[in-house]
């Protein structure tokens, strides 16, 4: 009977890209991380009952989709305080003429 490694593959896959796509604003991180986690686990157990045999590849990708999981937060934490402190940002422009008319052309100005 031949090794049925599919899950520890998939785990291995869903891993690196949840670690290397964090960036697409977290999301796409938190989602391929957790089913990397869910794969990783499927993967050693089934490794470990002698059905499969990747139990480094399943290791691997629970790793990196644990890895992709914390990567997603971060990056969606960030986002947010990024907006909240831009929301909330009484700074306005430092110019002390922003706004102000620009020289208003009279009769004589012009002789």
């Amino acid at each position: 009977m031949a090794p049925q490694n599919g899950m520890g593959i998939a785990a291995m896959v869903l891993g690196i890209i949840s670690c290397t796509l964090f960036c697409l604003y977290g999301v796409v991180s938190l989602v391929t991380g957790i089913l990397a986690v869910v794969f990783g686990i499927k993967g050693r157990k089934r490794a470990e009952a002698g059905v499969a045999t990747n139990h480094g590849q399943a290791q691997a990708g629970l790793i990196m989709g644990i890895i992709g999981i914390i990567l997603g937060i971060t990056v969606i934490v960030l986002i947010a305080v990024g907006i909240t402190a831009a929301i909330n940002s009484d700074d306005y422009d430092d110019d002390p003429y922003y706004g102000a008319q620009g020289p208003v052309a009279t009769a004589a100005s012009h002789r």
